[in-house]
Order: C-alpha cells, then structure tokens, then sequence
C-alpha cells in the first residue's frame, strides 16, 4: 500500500477542507505506460495512482484488426450517440426528484416503467406490472461510463448525469434513514420510491412522474415494499428494501471512478455529488466489512435485520454463505468492500479471482449470476489498482485473462444460457474490463465490432427516442430499445479509452482520440 503526503482528495472534501486535491503531485492525467519505472505518477494531482504498476501482455489472437475498420466502428458508434442524442436521451428520460419540489434532488435509471401519453402530455408510470428490485445495475453501469466520458471529454450533459446519478446512489442510503434520530445513515435500499411530481425540461417538454402504484406495502421471496413516513429528507416515502448483491458489483465499480471524479471533475457541484456518494459507499462497506460481510436492511418497522440471517434458505445478502466449504467462493466481493470500507484488504486475497466450485453451482443455477462473478472480478482489479495494491492487482487480472480465454472458447453445450445471448454480453465484458487493464486480441476486438455494431444498427430504427414528438402517437408503451446488447451499456468505450489503467499493447476497438472529441463524432 502507498501514501503520499497529500491525503485522499475525497476525505479531505467530505471533510469539508477542500473541494479537489492541487498541487499534490505529477498531473499524470490519462493512461499510464504499464511497467514505467520511477516515481508513481499520481492522478491530477491526488493521492490515486495514474497507471498499472507492471507490464501485462498477451499474444495476439485472430487477423488483426486494419485501422480502417476501428475508424469506421468509431464513426459508427459515435454517430448512434449523436444522432438520436444518447446522452440527452438518458438525462430527459432519468427521474427520482426534481430540485423544483424544494428537495433533495437525484435520478436513477428506472426499470418497471411505462410511459403513458395521452393528449400530448407524458407520464412516466410506475406500473403495477413492474419493479425497481435491481435498478442499480443500469444506473452503475451509466454512473461509470459516462463518470469516464465527462473526464474525457469534459461534456456539460454527461457532467449533469454524474451529478444526479451519484446523487441516486446517495438517495438508495439516506432514503433508508427512518427519522431525524436515527444513528444509521448507511443502510442501502433496492429502490426509494418518492412522491409524484411534474418536472419541466425547459425547453417546453414536461414529464409527469407518477409513483402511485408503488406507493403500497408488497412482500416477495427477495424484498418488501415498505412504507418509510418521516425520512427527513424526502418525508413520507416508500423503499424496497432488501439490498441484494446482484447489483453490487456494479455499484462497486462505479465507485471506483468516483475519487477520480472528485479529484478531476470540471464542475464543481459534480464533484460534490461524487464526494457523498463515495462517503457514503464507505459507510455502506464498513457496515458490510464490521458485520461479517453482511449487507443488512431494515424492515417495516425501521429495524436492522440480516436478510440472510432472517430468511436462512436465500442467498441473498452475504459473501461468506459458502466459506465453510469452499474458501474464497466470494473473495473479490469482499476484497472490493475491504477497500473501499477501510483502504486495506483486510486479510482477503483472492489469488486469480476465481471462486472454485462456488462459479460452477452458480452460474448453472442462474445465468444472472454470470455477471455477478464477472462484474465482481474487474470492480476488484479497478479497487486494487486504485487503492495501491498492486500484488493483488497483478493475480486478478492473471485470472481475469484465464477467465476471458475460457468463456471464448466454451463450447455450447457448456453455456449456461445460448450463443447469441453468450457472446453478446461477453463482448460488453470485454469492452469494459479493458477499463481494468486487459489488453484486447484482434479476435475479441472482432467479437466487440461485430455485437455493438448490430445494436447500432438494431437500435437506429427505433421510434420512440423523442417520446413528445408529435410522430409518436398516444398510448402506453416502452420508452427504450431492446437489443440483445443492452441500451444502458452503449457507452461503454468511453471507460475503455478514459482508464488510467488501459493497456496501451492491447488493441482497441476504437479511435480514442475520436471518441475523446464529440466534435468529431459521426465523421
């Protein structure tokens, strides 16, 4: 583990003594060269590294990839986001609360609803047939891509989506705060449900927000919708409650950016946005670490309770269920709260990052738990590189290698689900652990060219980005494309070329000099 004397920049601006950390340091902004000797370079100047400490390579696979074909899935991938206006698409159709109710404000990305538009007039409608059980999967997954984008690229829109979304994942915390005396301020819901409210776009277009069918007491095998009357920040509301660790993951490599985010963000309420939330989180993995690796809730009543513990048939909320018969099933898992919780890893290491025979019962049980191990493994490397554990760092991504060459060459009928599906989400995974360091082959650039290239091509088509245009007709409908590549995962690049911890002898699936410059989107 390394210090300099200039203190983590996030401690010392949730402290309240400065915003961002200066003159602490090299600027050392953007990818590092991997196994440089000398100092470690710091990142803009705080206490967080700015390249990985060792030199990782891998012999190319399949027929390299001509520069043209990465020009022309460059332009092809930034010419989706400018043509339908990916950015202010996600903006205008996030919601939580608006600044104009005279509260807190946040958004998230929501799951479960529909949009009902009726003489014009748009409502988005959380419908009684839908849920927010795991909407911090997709809304992680944006708060890290376009954290990546707004470094990149400095662009206001994807600036305002980091403000707000870091404020959702703040919300998922205090939201679950039961009344003003409440010690605990960093239990995390599923979801907090708010009021109903009208938001204006201001640039004529309204949105109607209509929580009312979530505004009711629901019990399932995996949460409870439960009525929170006195919160002291939104008031009388509603969560679901329960955390599970299928979003988790996610969540913790989004708050992997989030020091990057406060130490280099241009504005400065979007650095503040990101302070709480990473302060936050901290509260949130000290309660998992102090606990034994327990994500606890409350229930109905404002009580701290042990999912687990209470409901001992589920897997739902702990990393040490398997321990006793197979140690290190859930290492990365805990090595990630370890970290972000206390700056140390607390006496977990995880080798490579494989989980034994816990990955095999897993995955066969359920698909989704795929992109739980997954999704586990690279928030680790991100974790250990950033927090200066550079040997943990170095067998994670070891694994993550061995672990990416294994699911390329599985044969069919060892998938756990089908090829189409497989390949798709794993040329995602491939975009994002590039993010962690892995340098690309040609064939799984080749895998990423042709998946993102077919939901360019898929999405183009649909007809409903601008849900207030007048072409689109009144009715009750969905408001995103469906792709087998997932809508919230459009932007994944923009982590690949932002990474301090790119591997510049990898190839890559893009331009980033382009992609760094919306000017030159499309073109």
């Amino acid at each position: 583990m390394r210090r300099s004397l200039c203190r983590s920049s996030w401690a010392l601006a949730l402290a309240g003594t400065l915003s961002w950390c200066t003159g602490c340091g090299d600027d050392g902004a953007g990818p590092g060269d991997a196994g440089t000797d000398g100092p470690e370079p710091l990142f803009c100047g705080a206490d967080i590294p700015s390249r990985v400490p060792f030199t990782l390579t891998r012999p190319d696979v399949g027929d390299p990839v001509p520069a043209a074909e990465v020009a022309d899935f460059t332009r092809k991938i930034t010419g989706f986001w400018k043509d339908v206006g990916y950015f202010q698409w996600v903006l205008d159709t996030s919601h939580g609360v608006d600044p104009t109710t005279g509260m807190r404000d946040w958004m998230v990305w929501w799951t479960g609803v529909d949009v009902v538009k009726q003489a014009g007039e748009v409502t988005f409608s959380h419908s009684p047939n839908g849920g927010p059980d795991n909407i911090f999967i997709p809304t992680s997954r944006v708060l890290a891509q376009l954290s990546a984008g707004y470094m990149l690229t400095g662009d206001p829109t994807m600036g305002r989506i980091v403000e707000q979304y870091s404020k959702g994942l703040s919300a998922s915390m205090l939201g679950m705060v039961w009344d003003d005396t409440d010690p605990v301020r960093f239990i995390m819901a599923r979801a907090i449900i708010p009021n109903n409210h009208d938001v204006a776009l201001g640039d004529g277009r309204a949105k109607h927000i209509d929580y009312t069918s979530w505004h009711q007491p629901t019990e399932a095998w995996n949460s409870h919708t439960i009525h929170v009357p006195t919160n002291p920040y939104w008031g009388d509301i509603w969560a679901k409650n329960m955390r599970s660790k299928d979003d988790v993951p996610h969540i913790y490599h989004a708050t992997a950016l989030l020091p990057y985010v406060v130490a280099c963000g241009a504005d400065a309420t979007v650095r503040a946005a990101a302070a709480e939330a990473l302060g936050l989180m901290q509260g949130f993995t000290r309660d998992i670490v102090d606990t034994g690796y327990h994500i606890r809730s409350k229930d109905e009543n404002g009580e701290i309770f042990v999912p687990d513990e209470r409901y001992p048939d589920l897997d739902l909320s702990t990393f040490v269920k398997y321990e006793p018969l197979i140690p290190n099933a859930e290492c990365n898992a805990k090595l990630c709260s370890a970290l972000i919780a206390y700056d140390d890893p607390k006496g977990n290491d995880c080798l490579d990052g494989f989980g034994g025979a816990y990955e095999q019962v897993a995955t066969r049980s359920h698909y989704y738990n795929v992109a739980i191990i997954r999704g586990f493994h690279v928030a680790a490397i991100l974790h250990a590189l950033s927090h200066w554990e550079s040997g943990h760092a170095r067998g994670l991504l070891d694994g993550l290698v061995v672990r990416i060459d294994r699911d390329l060459d599985l044969p069919d009928a060892d998938l756990p689900t089908n090829r189409e599906e497989w390949e798709a989400d794993l040329a995602v995974y491939l975009t994002q652990a590039v993010a962690a360091g892995l340098p690309l082959t040609s064939r799984e650039v080749r895998l990423i060219h042709r998946e993102y290239g077919q939901a360019v091509e898929a999405m183009v088509g649909f007809d409903r980005w601008n849900v207030w245009d007048p072409s689109v007709a009144d009715g009750t409908f969905g408001y995103r494309p469906g792709n087998r590549v997932n809508i919230e995962d459009m932007a994944m690049v923009l982590e690949a070329c932002w990474s301090p911890f790119r591997n510049e002898g990898g190839a890559m699936p893009v331009d980033c000099a382009v992609i760094a410059d919306p000017a030159r989107w499309g073109t």
